[in-house]
């Protein structure tokens, strides 16, 4: 979990607008695993032990978003060991609920949707010295997930959730350009590309994490912005090892224009599909 801590930029939290916050708060802890951390009139925050992963805000009257829209594709969940995801594959298999499986080779990954149609990763790395580079770009793949072999790892006792050590391991964002997207989450953010020889994918990361944030034109050059009257993301955050790096990312957007809110502990801008994004200090988040 070395890649989602000091010295790496990463990713911290994920706050989503929800049409019904009982049906969503549910959802959240009995078929994801997290649980309620700190609860207020239509709001909560849910997590793992006492670290906040996800806010959920319920907004009045929202509508669906689009379903090619630009912004969130899904934020990814990343578990301490194989063991953990096998222990969720049981648990899913056992209550049938739907999901979909993919051997990354870097990865194992099991994808889900929420109520209101976000997308959820749960994953476990596999061992990063096992990650094969050429030329500088670490080899992903989108393989069968050997579901045998995983359930091979699950505990015998009942799940009672995601455990402790959960992280939010990566965000993978709908562009409209893969131009613009590297020209603010490389060039001013300070990701490097990882992967670009996917189809109509980018895949950035620090420290050679197989990446950090993923960025895709699925949907399109023409693909809308998910509005604020309409449930999905309101924003995420990245979270910067240290002060100085902060900072020289702030002057880097400042240089290009980017507008920035300040706030008590972090900076707020837009990304090109006007998704929010928080920067702040690890500590801070």
């Amino acid at each position: 979990m070395h890649y989602q801590q000091p010295p790496q930029t990463y990713i911290g939290q994920v706050k989503l607008r929800v049409a019904d916050l009982a049906q969503s708060v549910a959802y959240y802890t009995k078929v994801i695993g997290l649980h309620i951390i700190e609860e207020e009139q239509g709001k909560v925050t849910l997590g793992t032990g006492n670290k906040i992963l996800l806010y959920l805000e319920e907004g009045q009257n929202l509508q669906s978003m689009p379903e090619r829209h630009a912004g969130l594709y899904h934020f990814a969940l990343l578990l301490p060991t194989r063991a953990d995801l096998a222990d969720v594959v049981k648990f899913y298999m056992l209550n049938r609920v739907p999901f979909g499986a993919s051997d990354h080779g870097v990865s194992e990954a099991i994808y889900l949707n929420d109520p209101d149609g976000n997308g959820i990763e749960i994953y476990a790395d596999k061992p990063d010295k096992g990650w094969k580079w050429i030329d500088g770009e670490i080899q992903m793949t989108t393989d069968p997930l050997d579901g045998d072999s995983l359930l091979k790892e699950a505990s015998k006792e009942e799940w009672n959730g995601l455990p402790d050590g959960t992280v939010m391991g990566h965000i993978h964002l709908y562009m409209r350009h893969l131009g613009e997207a590297t020209a603010f989450y490389n060039d001013v953010l300070g990701f490097q590309t990882v992967v670009s020889s996917y189809p109509g994918a980018l895949f950035v990361s620090t420290g050679n994490y197989h990446h950090h944030i993923g960025l895709n034109t699925w949907h399109g050059a023409n693909a809308p912005s998910v509005n604020s009257d309409e449930a999905g993301m309101e924003w995420f955050t990245i979270v910067f090892p240290d002060e100085e790096k902060l900072q020289a990312a702030i002057k880097r957007a400042e240089s290009v224009g980017s507008p920035i809110k300040q706030e008590m502990n972090s900076y707020t801008l837009k990304d090109p599909v006007g998704s929010k994004v928080r920067l702040t200090v690890h500590g801070h988040n």
